[in-house]
C-alpha cells in the first residue's frame, strides 16, 4: 500500500437520516416557541444592551483552544489502540475542527461521522475509525459525569435542583460506579466469547477502552480531557462577566455542567433549544432571571459556533481545492 491515500467524498444523508435531521430541528423550533411565549420580552431586550465584548473574546478564544487538545487526546487514544494507519496530528486536528463545526449546527453524530470519514482517507478501515471516535466520545462524556458529580458537591449560590440536588448527585454516582462495573466486566468477560461473530466487535471495544482508562497512557488521556472541561468552565466564567454576572468559579462550573451536559440529549440540533430550556427551567427562579439564563444560554451557544468557524474554513478550503493526497502518519 502506498503511503499516501486519495481524498474521497463524503457520503450523502439518506432519507432516515434527513427525518431524523427534520425531527430534532423540529424539537429545537418547538422549545424556542415555548420559551418566548412564557418570557418577558421587553425585559429579555432591557437583558441584551449590557453584554461586553472585551469579556467574550476570551471566552471564544478559551473555547477554540479546544480544538487541538481534542485532537492530541484522540491522537493518544490511537496511540493505545496501537492502529498502524492514522493520520497526522496536523491532520487528526484538522478533523477534530471540521467535527466540532459540524457537530454544533448539526446532530453530534454528524460531527463523529465526519471525524470517522477522515480517519479512513489515510487507509484505515471504518471498524478503526468507529473504535477510536467512539471510545474518544466516551472519554469526554466520562470526564463530563466525573466533574458534574464533583461540582454538584461543591457549595454554589445558585439554586440548581432545589431540594432534589442529593437525588441528582446519588443518580450520577450511581452511573459512573455502573460504568466502571461494565468497563472492568466487559473488558475481562467477553474476551472469552470473542470468537462469536457479533460478539467480538464489543469484546474488542471493551478491551480497548480499558487500554484506554486504565492503561499507561491513561493519564495523558484523562488529564487532557480533563484540561478540555475546565477550558470550558472559565469560557463560562467570562461570559458571565460579559454580561456583568458576578459568577464565582463553582457557580460557572454549575452552569458549565449544565449546559454541557444538556446537549448529550440527541433530541435537538447541536443542543439548541434544549439548552435553554433546562437553564430556564432550572435557573430562571434560582439566581437568575429567566431572562438572563436564555441569554446567557444562548451567548453560550453562539460562543460555541464561533470557536469552531476554523473548521468552517478548513472544510470550504478542503472543498475548494482539486482532490488530493492526505500524508499518512508513520508507523
Amino acid at each position: 500500500m502506498s503511503n499516501e491515500t486519495a481524498l474521497s467524498p463524503v457520503r450523502s444523508f439518506s432519507r432516515g437520516h434527513a427525518g431524523i435531521l427534520a425531527l430534532k430541528i423540529g424539537v429545537t423550533v418547538l422549545c424556542f416557541w415555548y420559551l418566548f411565549q412564557h418570557l418577558n420580552v421587553a425585559e429579555l431586550r432591557r437583558t441584551l444592551p449590557g453584554f461586553e465584548f472585551r469579556w467574550a473574546v476570551p471566552a471564544v478564544l478559551l473555547l477554540m483552544l479546544q480544538i487541538p487538545l481534542m485532537s492530541l487526546r484522540w491522537l493518544e487514544i490511537v496511540r493505545v489502540l496501537k492502529m498502524r494507519d492514522r493520520p497526522t496530528y496536523l491532520w487528526m486536528s484538522a478533523a477534530t475542527a471540521i467535527g466540532l463545526f459540524f457537530g454544533q449546527i448539526l446532530p453530534l453524530i454528524a460531527g463523529d461521522g465526519l471525524r470517522m470519514w477522515f480517519f479512513t482517507q489515510f487507509g484505515g478501515n471504518w471498524r478503526d475509525a468507529a473504535m477510536s471516535v467512539t471510545i474518544d466520545r466516551c472519554v469526554g462524556v466520562g470526564l463530563l459525569l466525573v466533574f458534574s458529580f464533583a461540582i454538584l458537591l461543591l457549595p454554589s449560590s445558585l439554586g440548581l435542583f432545589g431540594g432534589h440536588r442529593g437525588d441528582v448527585i446519588v443518580t450520577l454516582g450511581a452511573a459512573l460506579l455502573v460504568g466502571v462495573i461494565v468497563l472492568v466486566s466487559g473488558a475481562r468477560l467477553l474476551p472469552a466469547f470473542a470468537e462469536r461473530r457479533y460478539v467480538k466487535w464489543a469484546a474488542d471495544f471493551f478491551t480497548s477502552a480499558h487500554s484506554v482508562v486504565f492503561g499507561p497512557r491513561s493519564v495523558a488521556v484523562l488529564g487532557i480531557g480533563c484540561f478540555i472541561h475546565l477550558l470550558t468552565i472559565a469560557s463560562v466564567w467570562s461570559l458571565g462577566h460579559a454580561q456583568d454576572m458576578a459568577l464565582s468559579p463553582t457557580d460557572a462550573a454549575v452552569l458549565f455542567a449544565v449546559m454541557v451536559g444538556v446537549t448529550l440529549f440527541p433530541f435537538s440540533v447541536g443542543g439548541w433549544g434544549l439548552r435553554e430550556f433546562a437553564m430556564v427551567a432550572l435557573f430562571g427562579n434560582y439566581g437568575l432571571t429567566p431572562e438572563r439564563a436564555l441569554v446567557f444560554s444562548m451567548c453560550f451557544g453562539l460562543a460555541c459556533i464561533v470557536a469552531s468557524l476554523p473548521g468552517a474554513v478548513v472544510w470550504f478550503g478542503l472543498l475548494l481545492q482539486r482532490p488530493t493526497r492526505l500524508p499518512r502518519s508513520p508507523r
